[in-house]
């Protein structure tokens, strides 16, 4: 009923980064961060942070058989969040969703994330489509 699925790359040791539920069609995503294949932690704005956790969370849904357009939710926590970073959360987010389609989502302030120099982290919620041509409704 549960099945890890890990992107190639990095991982943090001990954590699935998504687990496959119910038969494969829901998608739970562990907090994504900003690490680079190699491990290291991406330098720079927020926004370019986000971008890299944006990029991990592709790489996951794609490993899985998902992508971006069957996010349900979006959980974004931010360390020391102040209301002016939200443009740059935005920009960096709506690079991979369709803002016209949004996902649920929620934006929360943290005062620390697993590591001093992250600044996101971004956990989701997927489906899983059916493949082309598996229509169970002709079954």
């Amino acid at each position: 009923m549960l099945q890890a699925v890990n992107p190639p790359g990095a991982t943090i040791p001990n954590v699935s980064q998504a687990m496959r539920i119910d038969g494969g069609k829901l998608l739970l995503l562990s907090g994504h961060v900003p690490l680079r294949a190699d491990g290291s932690v991406v330098e720079g704005s927020l926004e370019e942070q986000m971008e890299q956790v944006m990029r991990n969370l592709d790489a996951t849904l794609r490993a899985a058989g998902s992508d971006f357009s069957h996010v349900a939710r979006l959980t974004i926590y931010v360390r020391d969040f102040d209301a002016a970073q939200l443009p740059a959360i935005r920009a960096a987010r709506d690079r991979w969703i369709d803002p016209k389609r949004p996902p649920a989502s929620a934006l929360i302030g943290v005062q620390a994330l697993f590591q001093p120099d992250v600044r996101v982290e971004v956990d989701a919620i997927a489906v899983i489509p059916e493949p082309a041509g598996d229509d169970k409704s002709a079954r």
